[in-house]
């Protein structure tokens, strides 16, 4: 036979099976499917329903796509009519999105799952949005001794709080003091946790237990195992709480 034969049947046969649906007869799954890949299991297919196929995605690192990225047509609507809107990549970058690079973003990108929402005319008119995971969104951006509101919302309906703040500890006592210069004495309403870390950022404990919001003193534990740190005037704190 031929070889520009073969050549010619195998490139139309693929192009006539290019949508693909793995778990189904092509011809006749595809057309009709909302999936245009459908990597899961069917039991009328296989006699399993629960060995679907994972996607791996490439790595990109969104902090050094530019301008020279998308030359010629690319991001043209001939070429793309919806200017990559949708576009779904794992970031492994960490950092601003250049000026001249691939869009924007509402916050440093960092590595994780983003999708690309691009209503524009041009191919870096969107914005980059975390999917989730590691980027997942909104994401908390503490400064130092500054109280900061969290996603989270109370049964009260109040907002939670966290703020980044310096502790001691005797190393007698199970107790971490925060003092009240920076947070005032009865600031806090409802306290939920604090996360202790040494001063390298270490996470050495995660309390739970009883805080004293005349003093700004909690217990290193949970209240029914309590911890003696040893004594530092340095421990990183975490607090989560709420407050009028």
């Amino acid at each position: 036979m031929n070889n520009k034969f073969l050549y010619i049947f195998f490139f139309v046969y693929g192009v006539s099976y290019a949508q693909v649906l793995t778990n189904s007869n092509p011809s006749s799954g595809a057309p009709t499917s909302l999936a245009f890949i459908d990597g899961s299991s069917s039991s009328t297919y296989n006699n399993v329903n629960n060995a679907g196929k994972g996607i791996i995605y490439p790595r990109t690192d969104l902090t050094s796509i530019t301008s020279l990225f998308d030359s010629g047509s690319l991001g043209s609507a001939s070429y793309n009519p919806n200017y990559y809107d949708g576009l779904v990549v794992f970031n492994t970058g960490i950092g601003a999105i250049p000026s001249n690079g691939m869009g924007s973003s509402t916050a440093d990108v960092s590595p994780g799952f983003y999708y690309y929402r691009n209503t524009g005319n041009s191919w870096n008119s969107g914005v980059w949005t975390p999917l989730g995971g590691e980027a997942s969104s909104p994401k908390i951006h503490i400064t130092e001794n500054t109280p900061t509101e969290t996603n989270l919302v109370t049964l009260d309906t109040t907002v939670e709080k966290v703020i980044s703040i310096t502790g001691t500890a005797d190393g007698i006592t199970t107790h971490i003091d925060l003092g009240t210069t920076v947070l005032p004495k009865d600031t806090v309403i409802n306290f939920r946790k604090a996360i202790i870390c040494d001063s390298t950022g270490k996470q050495v404990l995660v309390a739970t237990g009883s805080y004293d919001s005349a003093t700004n003193k909690f217990v290193t534990g949970n209240g029914m195992m309590n911890y003696c740190l040893p004594a530092a005037n340095d421990y990183k704190v975490e607090l989560y709480y709420t407050s009028n």
